[in-house]
């Protein structure tokens, strides 16, 4: 302290006459007790004349004891500059926000000698010598009786030179507010302290960024929140350049006067990557502290803004910048959020979608139904995590992306929503016109048919089973209904009409003859409407199958001979026969979505080339 003393306020004053009291006062400036008793008991001359800048009044000496007896072992009056002191912190009677009647006493004492110390210095015509300065501000820090950077006779002293000399010398003083209530009918000590702490925090507010930051153009925040939504993309706002001191030249005051909200909402805005981390972890240190992250002040507004969505917005949006590089870590950050009920599982589900990770994320399924391996699993019950991969899944729908609703409907175990997907899905592409359709339509044949390889062939019945108990095995007739169609249409398509055909046959959707009429018609009422909403393309991709086995059997039937003729004939005519039940069933079934009049048409037409 000597040395330093003898740098900034020259080794003059420091050696010659009063020299202990620029040592005094940056043992103060220190928060060092102890130090400034060791400066007095070397350097001091107690004695009760005032106008002596040799001597020490007892107060002043009296009242440094009292703080270094309080002190302790401790690095500073405020306590250690780490906390690697394994022991507890000893009990304290009296601190600096309840001082003891012998601290009150000296306190009074000291404030009297500082005003007259003070009127001194401003009446005085002649110059003062350097060390009444230091004398004054050493008496004004020790009574509590004005803060030493707005103290007039101070101004121009050049003591406060630094932002964290006036936020160390304000809260000093704003401490020494919060002794016993003054006299009755006036404002009690306390307030004055909560008012000196709020004034502080209104003008750092005030000030900005740019009044701490040598080269940050950021502009302040109206509202804490508003700079992390801008921080995680929910602004359009262009981002600023990271200031040299990573936000922290303005969040540091911010901290120090207790506006928390606004301090990490500046840092993880303007410092960039880190600055985000390093408000994420303070605010959760914070939290598990159970110090409320918001803005002090005296004006009675709403502060539950900020305090209830500051900090799951700060820890959402560390955790998306984690989510590239490792979904596990991203998901262990966003359980610090467990008891922000639905938020939690919501911001799971985003983390589902945005990554993909779903085997990382969600497991996979055994051979026996059950789903293992999730990361999921270490936070949530097997019933909690079914419902966020649900969840997830019908959110991934709402955003067009089918194919991964899908696997994470599979993952959840919900086979019916599954088969539903599926069946709209495989439906929807039954008949292609484009090479993106057909492209959709092959990756949803291929995913159906990896589906069923995997979860229905023999010995597993655990799908079977699921939809059996939800009374859905409709849904898995649909299924298997539509991949042979897309089989069928697919035919259709490389003109393996006979295949196509046979194919048809077997489904059994198509009568066969008069008798059986009633009976498909009433079948056909019972398919799934996915399948009826497009059954329009069966029957006139049907009807087309039947008039080139038609036509081809009628070309090979002018070459035969007489005898097999006869049986070519038979044929053609099944074929007509077939030809008039399928229009006349078309007609019965009252097809949906058939262009009015333009199906049935197109089957009239077909059925005429085959006469």
């Amino acid at each position: 302290v000597t040395s330093y003393a003898a740098i900034i306020a020259g080794s003059d004053l420091v050696d010659g006459a009063g020299g202990m009291w620029p040592m005094l006062f940056y043992c103060l400036r220190c928060g060092d007790a102890n130090a400034a008793k060791s400066v007095i008991a070397q350097f001091g001359n107690i004695g009760g004349n005032i106008d002596n800048i040799n001597l020490i009044d007892p107060a002043v000496s009296d009242l440094i004891f009292q703080l270094a007896d309080m002190q302790k072992h401790r690095d500073t009056i405020f306590g250690d500059a780490n906390n690697n002191s394994p022991s507890r912190p000893e009990p304290q009677q009296h601190s600096m926000l309840s001082p003891s009647q012998a601290m009150m006493q000296s306190r009074r004492v000291i404030s009297d000698l500082y005003e007259r110390v003070k009127t001194r210095m401003t009446s005085s015509s002649s110059e003062l010598e350097p060390t009444v300065v230091y004398q004054a501000a050493c008496l004004a820090k020790l009574s509590g009786a004005e803060s030493i950077s707005e103290a007039s006779c101070l101004a121009s002293s050049g003591l406060v030179r630094t932002v964290e000399d006036y936020l160390y010398a304000s809260l000093w003083y704003a401490l020494h507010l919060s002794n016993s209530a003054s006299s009755a009918g006036g404002e009690s000590d306390g307030n004055k302290m909560v008012a000196a702490i709020s004034r502080l925090g209104m003008l750092v507010n005030e000030w900005g960024p740019s009044y701490f930051e040598e080269d940050d153009g950021n502009e302040g925040f109206s509202d804490a929140t508003d700079a992390v939504a801008s921080r995680s993309g929910e602004s359009g706002g262009a981002r600023n350049e990271i200031p040299r001191s990573g936000g922290w030249a303005y969040a540091f005051p911010l901290l120090a006067s207790q506006q928390y909200a606004t301090a990490l909402a500046y840092l993880a805005e303007a410092g960039g990557g880190l600055g985000l981390l390093q408000a994420t972890h303070v605010a959760l240190i914070m939290d598990t502290m159970g110090l409320p992250i918001d803005d002090f002040s005296l004006d009675g507004r709403d502060k539950s803004r900020s305090t209830q969505t500051l900090f799951p917005m700060l820890v959402t949006s560390y955790s998306a910048s984690l989510q590239r590089s490792d979904a596990g870590a991203a998901l262990q950050y966003l359980m610090v959020l467990s008891r922000q009920g639905s938020l939690i599982k919501e911001q799971v589900q985003r983390l589902l979608l945005e990554t993909r990770q779903f085997e990382i994320m969600a497991g996979k399924i055994e051979a026996d139904g059950s789903r293992t391996n999730a990361a999921l699993d270490a936070h949530f019950s097997k019933t909690e995590v079914s419902s966020i991969l649900a969840d997830a899944a019908s959110n991934a729908m709402r955003a067009g992306k089918a194919a991964d609703a899908a696997e994470l409907l599979v993952l959840s175990g919900k086979f019916s929503s599954l088969f539903m997907l599926m069946n709209r899905e495989l439906a929807s592409y039954l008949v292609v016109s484009s090479q993106e359709d057909f492209d959709k339509r092959q990756f949803w044949f291929n995913a159906a048919s990896q589906f069923h390889q995997l979860h229905l062939s023999p010995g597993k019945t655990y799908v079977v089973d699921t939809l059996n108990a939800e009374g859905c095995m409709s849904l898995g007739n649909t299924f298997q209904l539509l991949m042979n169609l897309i089989v069928f249409f697919d035919r259709c398509r490389d003109h393996q009409w006979e295949g196509a055909w046979d194919l048809m046959d077997n489904l059994q959707l198509l009568p066969k003859n008069d008798s059986e009429m009633t009976v498909k018609v009433e079948a056909f009422q019972e398919l799934d409407s996915c399948i009826r909403q497009v059954f329009h393309h069966v029957i006139l991709a049907s009807m087309e199958a039947l008039c080139h086995i038609y036509k081809s059997l009628k070309q090979a039937g002018s070459s035969v001979s007489f005898d097999q003729r006869n049986a070519v004939e038979h044929n053609l005519l099944g074929l007509q026969t077939r030809a008039r039940l399928l229009v006349i069933f078309s007609r019965l079934i009252n097809l949906p979505n058939s262009g009015n009049a333009d199906t049935f048409v197109r089957l009239s037409q077909l059925e005429k080339n085959m006469m």
